[in-house]
C-alpha cells in the first residue's frame, strides 16, 4: 500500500511538473491564436494546481494540528475548483474549434449551456463549503463524503456529456490530427468518473483529466506545427504562381517591346537605308553623312500633273498619287532601289550608295525605270485617269546623309543629282532620258537610240541617250 501511495505520489509530481512546463512553453508560442492559447494555459495551470491540491489533501487529511486542519480543506476546495477551470478551458477551446475549423459562425447551443452549467460547479462548490453538502471534517481532520458530493459528480458528467455530443456532431469537420484527443478528453474522464463512484481513495478523475490535458497539448502543436507548415507551403506556392505570372508579364511586355522595336525598325526602314538607320540608332546625336563615288540617281514626274490636278478633288488627286507612288515603292523594294522621297508628283530614288565604286547600281536603275514604265501602262487599264511620266537618270559621284533634328529625312547632294534632274526635265514622255556616264555604264545590257546633243542648264551642252 505505501508502494502504490509513493508511486501515485510520484506520478503526480511528474505530470505536475509537465504541467508548469506546457504552460510555459505555450506562453511563448506564437502560431496559436490567443483564444487557444488562453484555454491551453489555464487547462495546463489548472491541472498542475490541480495536482498540488490533490497531493497536498493527500498529504494532510487525518492529521492532526492547525496547519493541517487548513491545509485540507483549502485543499479539497481547489480540487474542485480547479476541476471546474479544467472544464472552463476546454470549452473556451472547443469554442475557438468550432469557430475556426468547423466553420461554425457560432459555436453549437450546447456549448453555451455547458459553460451555464461550469458555473453550477462553483456555486455549488461555494455552498457546499458553508453547509457541508458535499462532506465535511471531522475532529480528527478526516475526510467524511455526504449524499452531496454526488452532484460534483453529476455535473462535470454533464458537461462533458454536452461538449461529447458536439464534437460527434461536428466530427468531420474537425482536421484528423485534433479529433483524437478532444474525443479522449471527454471519453476517458467520463470512464474515469464512473470508477470514481466504486473506488473512492485513487483519484482517477483527477489524474485521467490532468492526463487528457498533456495529450490535446502535444496534438495541438502538432496540428499548429502542421498548420505552419501548409502555410509555408501556401505561400511557396504563393511565390511560385507569382514568379510564373511575373516571368508571363515580363515575357509578355518583352515580346511587346519587341515588336514595338520592330514596328519602330521597319517603319526607320521605310524612311532610311538599313547601314544608315543601324547608325542613327547607335549613335542618334552624331552627323550622319558619307561619300560615294559610284551613285545612280533617278528622277520621274508627272507629265501635266499641275493642270491635271486642277480638274480633280483633292481627294481624288491624293488617291490617285498614293497609287502610282506605291506601285513605285513595291517595284524599288523588289528590286533593291532606295527610295530617297517624293516631292509633289516627283519620285527619287538611288542605287549603288556603296563605297565600292565597281557596282551594278546603273544597271538595276535602268531595269527599274523600264519597270515604272509598265506600272504607268498598268494604272492606265485599270484607271479613268490616263496619266505619263518623264524619268531622268545620272550616274556620278555624290554625298549622302541626315539633315535636321526632327522630322529628319534621308537625302543626296551634288552634282550628280543636279544632272538627273536635269534628265528628267529635259527629258519625253513614257522615255527613260540619261545621261552620258550612265549610258557608258549600260550600254553593253541595254539598247539606246543615236545621242543627242541637250542644252542643260548650268551645265551647257550634254550628250544624251534615250533607253
Amino acid at each position: 500500500m505505501e508502494f502504490s501511495e509513493q508511486f501515485l505520489s510520484n506520478t503526480m509530481l511528474v505530470m505536475q511538473g509537465i504541467c508548469w512546463i506546457l504552460a510555459f512553453m505555450t506562453a511563448f508560442t506564437r502560431n496559436l491564436s490567443k483564444p487557444r492559447k488562453i484555454a491551453i494555459i489555464i487547462m495546463e495551470t489548472s491541472s498542475a494546481m490541480l495536482l498540488i491540491s490533490d497531493l497536498l489533501f493527500r498529504t494532510y487529511v487525518g492529521t492532526a494540528g492547525t496547519i493541517a486542519w487548513w491545509a485540507a480543506r483549502i485543499a479539497k476546495f481547489c480540487n474542485h475548483f480547479f476541476v471546474g477551470m479544467i472544464l472552463y478551458s476546454f470549452t473556451i477551446y472547443l469554442k475557438t474549434l468550432f469557430i475556426n475549423e468547423a466553420s461554425l459562425k457560432k459555436p453549437p447551443k450546447r456549448i453555451a449551456v455547458s459553460e451555464f452549467f461550469v458555473a453550477g460547479i462553483f456555486i455549488c462548490l461555494t455552498v457546499a463549503q458553508i453547509t457541508g453538502f458535499y462532506y465535511t471534517f471531522d475532529g480528527e481532520n478526516n475526510y467524511i463524503r455526504h449524499q452531496g458530493r454526488v452532484v460534483a459528480y453529476i455535473i462535470p458528467l454533464i458537461i462533458l456529456l454536452l461538449q461529447l455530443s458536439c464534437i460527434l456532431q461536428y466530427y468531420k469537420r474537425f482536421t484528423r490530427r485534433i479529433r483524437i484527443p478532444i474525443l479522449l478528453f471527454t471519453l476517458i474522464p467520463l470512464a474515469a468518473t464512473f470508477v470514481q463512484f466504486v473506488i473512492h481513495d485513487i483519484p482517477f478523475v483527477d489524474t485521467s483529466i490532468v492526463g487528457m490535458a498533456i495529450v490535446l497539448y502535444v496534438f495541438t502543436i502538432q496540428e499548429m506545427n502542421e498548420a505552419v507548415e501548409k502555410a509555408h507551403q501556401m505561400q511557396i506556392a504563393m511565390m511560385e504562381q507569382y514568379q510564373q505570372e511575373l516571368e508571363r508579364t515580363v515575357e509578355l511586355r518583352t515580346s511587346e517591346l519587341r515588336i514595338a522595336n520592330e514596328k519602330a525598325e521597319r517603319l526607320l526602314l521605310n524612311i532610311l537605308p538599313e547601314d544608315i538607320a543601324r547608325e542613327l540608332t547607335e549613335n542618334p546625336g552624331r552627323t550622319i553623312s558619307r561619300k560615294y563615288p559610284n551613285v545612280t540617281v533617278l528622277f520621274t514626274d508627272i507629265v501635266g500633273f499641275t493642270k491635271m490636278s486642277s480638274t480633280m478633288s483633292a481627294e481624288q488627286t491624293v488617291r490617285m498619287l498614293n497609287k502610282i507612288i506605291s506601285l513605285f515603292d513595291e517595284r524599288a523594294e523588289k528590286e533593291g532601289i532606295e527610295k530617297i522621297k517624293t516631292i509633289g508628283d516627283a519620285y527619287m530614288a538611288a542605287s549603288g550608295l556603296t563605297e565600292d565604286a565597281a557596282n551594278d547600281g546603273a544597271e538595276k536603275m535602268c531595269r527599274f525605270a523600264q519597270g515604272l514604265l509598265e506600272d504607268v501602262r498598268k494604272f492606265n487599264k485599270l484607271f479613268p485617269v490616263q496619266i505619263q511620266i518623264r524619268i531622268g537618270i545620272n550616274t556620278g559621284e555624290l554625298v549622302a546623309g541626315i539633315i535636321g533634328k526632327t522630322k529628319f529625312i534621308y537625302d543626296v547632294w551634288g552634282d550628280t543629282v543636279n544632272v538627273a534632274s536635269r534628265m528628267e526635265s529635259t527629258g519625253e514622255p513614257m522615255r527613260i532620258h540619261v545621261s552620258e556616264p550612265t549610258y557608258l555604264y549600260t550600254r553593253h545590257a541595254f539598247d539606246y537610240n543615236e545621242s543627242a546633243q541637250v542644252d542643260v542648264k548650268g551645265k551647257g551642252i550634254m550628250k544624251t541617250y534615250f533607253l
